[in-house]
């Protein structure tokens, strides 16, 4: 581990107590200043991106302002890359300060510090101008930092941005962050041949082979939420509606897709038989890695909101709590609800 201190220096402390002593309208004024000198680097104005929509992407309880740009591109602030790792300043000055310490910048890819340097400008749907990254950036940098912070590189002033970038790439795999902030703008559901392809990775071409993946646990949960006596706790055979209660709490919100993983699988593995049966498993057909993890990850969850609720209703809140995404169109809120 580094020894000397490299977010500290003189130059930054002097910069620190000089604008804790800035009045508003200082501040206001330099704030200008620095959207001047970003629109002085700009090539030609008239053909950046515009923001078809923005919003707000939280990350535990921190607020992020997030875009979807007019070429396709979703875009994470420069004040929000700040602060999605925990840096104190408000500014997105802050950020390139920060990565380019020695201890942070050590582990960069030369292509990852090209795209720090050279943010993403765009026209904002209120004001003038914003820079910013592509989502994805952040998620390469939170790897990064992860990295550094293994082999030591960090100073222990730095070592936070270990702990947040785990904490942010643990929250949000490179797919699943493209739909959250889809999510925050307003974006869902619009083109879902979008989504159904930036989930190829979760479905496989062909079956594999079958090996038990719903717990016992799931299915006496099941039994007991709708009031229901499990006769033979060793048979394998369930009522038919547990089938759409696997769709509807399983599959349909699994990764933030809102149904696209659900519909490939669907092709993957269509009803063959009269009674409305398949031959094999959905969870067959997802991919090792990417697809099955998420799969059991989400299906723990699931179990653990069924084993705290007391019957359906309970449940049914308390899941479209845990995932907003998955909640129906038409989906009635108890405003009265108090559990």
């Amino acid at each position: 581990m580094n020894n000397k201190d490299d977010s500290l220096s003189p130059q930054s402390l002097g910069g620190v107590a000089r604008a804790a002593k800035l009045s508003s309208d200082e501040r206001r004024e330099i704030a200008k200043r620095a959207a001047k000198e970003r629109w002085a680097k700009i090539k030609d104005p008239t053909r950046l991106p515009e923001a078809e929509s923005d919003g707000i992407l939280w990350i535990g309880d921190l607020p992020l302002d997030v875009y979807r740009l007019s070429d396709e591109r979703r875009v994470i602030s420069k004040r929000a890359m700040a602060a999605a790792l925990g840096l104190k300043s408000e500014g997105g000055s802050a950020f390139m300060r920060t990565m380019s310490r020695k201890g942070v910048r050590s582990v960069f890819a030369e292509k990852l510090v090209e795209k720090i340097e050279n943010p993403i400008f765009f026209k904002p749907l209120n004001g003038d101008l914003a820079d910013g990254y592509d989502v994805e950036d952040l998620i390469e940098i939170c790897d990064a930092l992860i990295e550094a912070r293994n082999k030591d590189k960090l100073h222990s002033s730095q070592e936070f941005l270990g702990r947040q970038a785990e904490i942010i790439v643990r929250s949000a795999a490179k797919v699943g962050i493209i739909a959250l902030v889809d999510e925050a703008v307003g974006y869902v559901d619009k083109r879902k041949d979008e989504y159904r392809r930036l989930f190829d990775t979760f479905v496989r071409d062909e079956f594999r082979q079958w090996e038990q993946e719903f717990p016992a646990s799931f299915f006496d949960m099941i039994y007991r939420l709708y009031g229901l006596k499990r006769h033979d706790p060793d048979s394998t055979k369930h009522p038919q509606f547990f089938g759409h209660f696997i769709r509807r709490y399983v599959y349909f919100p699994l990764a933030h897709s809102r149904g696209a993983i659900l519909e490939k699988l669907d092709e993957r593995n269509p009803v063959v038989y009269e009674n409305g049966g398949r031959r094999h498993k959905f969870f067959q057909y997802l991919s090792d890695q990417i697809g099955m993890n998420a799969f059991r990850q989400h299906l723990w969850k699931t179990i653990g909101i069924g084993e705290g609720a007391k019957d359906r209703a309970a449940f049914e809140r308390s899941f479209y709590r845990a995932f907003p995404q998955a909640v129906p169109i038409n989906y009635q809120w108890d405003m009265f609800d108090v559990e």
